[in-house]
């Protein structure tokens, strides 16, 4: 019996596409200090970085870095190990990541994500912020979109200062490649009208707006918000979620679509299963309580049907397999999913057999209908 991932590949010839993978990370090989060539001479002086080796070179104080999940370690390492080679560090040589996930799994688009900067809305000064996400933007676009067409990209904005991200959106939206907006999480929920100008700036340039788990949760002072401090990785790891419930949340009832209809927003790596009862819950409240936001006009799930996608990974794995079935039908998966691997992460979903549970024609709406649908041209 033929598979949906075997049927895909099967007619990779006339629809010139295959599989699109909505989440990729590349790394820089010698981590920000890759960026360094990206900057002006008064920024690398001002970060301390690109500058001679001298007796403070040792120090970590004078080391290039952004806050990152170093007090969450998985212990068994966050990469796959096959994803590096020889003298390269895992998802650093995009030749060796497009021999490798691309051609070997036959994914004919995958969008990065940053793997270096998930952490830039936690940092304090907007500018060091803002200038870090410029650098990486034309990094990646030299070193990746240029390399191999089959790469998309996701321009890096720093949230904090909504005037700096709106120049920088449109400094690089039109630039070859370019697919959506990265948006680094920050302490200030989405829906709230701090991010209103970034808003305004995707929907003028048709380019959703992506976020994505910072490494940063509950950690640093400017970090997104969990309901508490987790102790260990596997409980940070596993309470992600609610991160992305709040944000979910604040942008249904703070009515962000009914202000920005064109708006289109991704919650990549965010978990799925927890959609069905946040849409519920509001669906129900909002029949009695919607006197208090007159400006959501319809339905809450209603919105994020149109306008909000999830990306599938980790995928879920209920004990029985008629749950996952029941639980896309809960959800309105052949809408709202779209397929992703997370290349080269410890827990990547690879596509010959993420899906599998699946009716083989939602899997092709996961890996490839759905996102064409949604990302439009710039996919093409």
């Amino acid at each position: 019996m033929t598979t949906a991932y075997e049927a895909i590949q099967a007619d990779r010839q006339e629809t010139k596409l295959a599989i699109i993978d909505s989440d990729v990370h590349p790394y820089m090989d010698k981590g920000l200090a890759t960026l360094v060539p990206y900057m002006s001479k008064a920024w690398q002086q001002r970060l301390g970085i690109g500058l001679s080796d001298d007796w403070a070179a040792g120090y970590a104080t004078s080391q290039f870095h952004l806050p990152l999940d170093y007090l969450y370690i998985n212990s068994s390492g966050g990469m796959r190990g096959d994803t590096a080679r020889p003298g390269m560090a895992p998802a650093t040589d995009p030749a060796f990541t497009a021999a490798q996930l691309l051609d070997g799994r036959g994914i004919d688009r995958a969008i990065l994500l940053s793997g270096h900067l998930l952490g830039l809305g936690a940092m304090p000064d907007p500018q060091v912020a803002a200038t870090i996400a410029a650098a990486y933007n034309d990094w990646m676009c030299e070193r990746w979109l240029q390399f191999d067409r089959r790469y998309r990209g996701g321009l890096v904005i720093a949230p904090q200062d909504p005037e700096l991200a709106v120049k920088e959106i449109d400094r690089v939206a039109d630039r070859p490649g370019i697919v959506e907006i990265f948006m680094p999480l920050h302490d200030i929920l989405m829906g709230e009208k701090h991010y209103y100008p970034i808003y305004e700036a995707a929907q003028r340039h048709g380019l959703p707006i992506c976020v994505h788990p910072s490494g940063t949760e509950n950690v640093y002072a400017r970090a997104p918000r969990m309901a508490g401090t987790p102790t260990y990785y596997i409980e940070w790891h596993a309470l992600l979620g609610q991160i992305h419930q709040a944000n979910t949340a604040s942008l249904l009832c703070h009515g962000v679509f009914e202000r920005f209809p064109e708006l289109k927003v991704v919650i990549a790596e965010g978990g799925i299963a927890w959609i069905a009862e946040l849409t519920w819950k509001l669906d129900a409240d909002w029949h009695g309580l919607r006197d208090e936001i007159p400006w959501v006009k319809r339905h809450p799930s209603d919105y994020l049907n149109s306008n909000m996608r999830f990306t599938t990974q980790p995928f879920v794995e209920p004990p029985k397999r008629q749950h996952l079935t029941a639980l896309m039908d809960m959800i309105n998966a052949e809408q709202v999913l779209m397929f992703s691997s997370d290349y080269p992460h410890w827990n990547y979903n690879d596509p010959v057999n993420a899906l599998a549970g699946l009716p083989e024609d939602l899997q092709r709406r996961i890996m490839f209908d759905t996102p064409r649908e949604f990302y439009g041209d710039r996919i093409n």
